[in-house]
């Protein structure tokens, strides 16, 4: 059995798109998943190994402080030795790249960890198409090379704009390389395919799976989490990010209790808590923080609706898995999620704008039972075109073509 090396900054978080959660769908097709991490190990130690000590990471820590004031984000760190010495590297017959830009390896890394072996490698954002940004938020800057940055601010922040000359590095030592890019979305396909890589790059479109199951009914989902049954129930992720379109969902909620105060709806938030002060007291409120994976499931299948009004996704794992369990999700255009939850057969979409969406959101409570009545097609879409052990075959298929690709075509070249 050949062994699929993924390289991520972190093990466990993140999990569902680094394929830990998936490690065991893959040995059915010959292949065996083992994981690199740089942060601290988390995962079991016969399928994770942690890079390097103590003493590099405080290094790491200033030379990312130092590539910000200067603009070069991924030109210092020397820390590919770190991962070129552990026993699951030296066993690897294919790399996995995942999260390798942020901030503790360089791209004069990422050569030297590459060096010798086939490499497949996820783009889970469009980092890799910009200067110095995550999401460019509209800028087209990225379709010429990022000259003249007007948006230094963005995340990742820098003092100094080197954005130009930082994209040309990444490109040519990606030409070097030589990777099969995985993009999730047609959507991130499209930008790759306007972007400085256009003329070279190697991709694949291939979405992420989740987790196949008999799905809990909704019935049971809310007498299991004290939710009157006449409810609409709505869901969502309270995270303090401008991507993730979150002052939108404060508006279309506080629209919602001003209008219609006494509607009996039940809002279910993720991750931070406190984000649903000041609503209708009739409301009911369950902060539910940060929920971990074996547990989301009953909330998830509460739901009616899933709001999803991101500003930049490139997935949307979220919103996917809400549809698995059958709520309907509301998201905005411009993004991957429309495409990805196959609006407005099976989702929701609006333009992103704090009264539009309140308005599409306050229709959407007042037709619950319209939607509720395709719940079961959801389900039945979301099992089809994101079944996790049809994700594991597609992605060992692609190693097997990798390590063909790599061992026939780059050795006789």
């Amino acid at each position: 059995m050949r062994v699929a090396l993924n390289i991520s900054k972190h093990d466990t978080i993140g999990r569902r798109f680094n394929n830990l959660d998936a490690r065991g769908g893959f040995e059915a097709y010959g292949w065996s998943a083992r994981f690199a991490c740089w942060t601290e190990r988390r995962g079991p130690a016969d399928v994770v190994q942690q890079a390097l000590g103590n003493p590099a990471r405080v290094g790491t820590r200033a030379l990312a402080k130092l590539g910000r004031y200067t603009g070069n984000i991924n030109g210092y760190h020397r820390n590919a030795g770190a991962f070129t010495a552990l026993p699951f590297h030296q066993q690897a017959d294919v790399l996995h790249f995942h999260i390798v830009h942020e901030e503790y390896l360089s791209v004069q890394d990422w050569l030297r960890i590459a060096a010798g072996k086939p490499v497949v490698w996820t783009w889970h954002d469009p980092f890799m198409l910009n200067g110095h940004c995550i999401y460019a938020l509209g800028c087209e800057g990225f379709e010429t090379g990022c000259q003249a940055c007007p948006h230094l601010d963005y995340h990742f922040r820098v003092h100094r704009d080197r954005c130009a000359r930082n994209l040309e590095e990444r490109r040519a030592v990606v030409k070097q390389i030589d990777p099969l890019v995985i993009v999730a979305s047609e959507h991130m396909q499209d930008l790759v395919q306007r972007s400085v890589y256009r003329d070279f790059l190697r991709t694949r479109v291939l979405p992420f799976g989740v987790k196949s199951a008999d799905p809990m009914s909704q019935q049971a989902a809310k007498e299991q989490l004290g939710i009157p049954g006449e409810h609409i129930v709505v869901g969502f992720r309270a995270v303090y990010s401008d991507y993730k379109g979150i002052g939108l969902v404060r508006a279309a909620l506080q629209r919602l209790s001003a209008n219609y105060p006494g509607t009996p709806l039940t809002v279910i938030t993720f991750q931070e808590k406190g984000f649903c002060e000041g609503l209708s007291p009739n409301f009911q409120i369950i902060d539910a923080g940060w929920i971990g994976d074996e547990t989301i499931e009953a909330y998830y299948a509460a739901m009616d609706f899933f709001l999803m009004p991101s500003k930049a996704e490139a997935f949307g794992l979220m919103a996917i898995e809400a549809m698995a369990a059958g709520a309907c999700p509301i998201v905005t255009y411009g993004t991957a999620l429309p495409e990805l939850v196959d609006a407005p057969l099976h989702g929701i979409c609006s333009e992103h704008d704090p009264q539009a969406y309140a308005e599409v959101f306050e229709a959407a409570v007042f037709a619950h039972k319209h939607h509720g009545g395709r719940r079961q097609a959801r389900q039945a879409y979301a099992a089809e075109h994101y079944n996790l052990d049809q994700f594991c075959k597609s992605l060992a298929t692609l190693y097997d073509e990798e390590y063909e690709h790599h061992h026939c075509v780059r050795r006789t070249a």
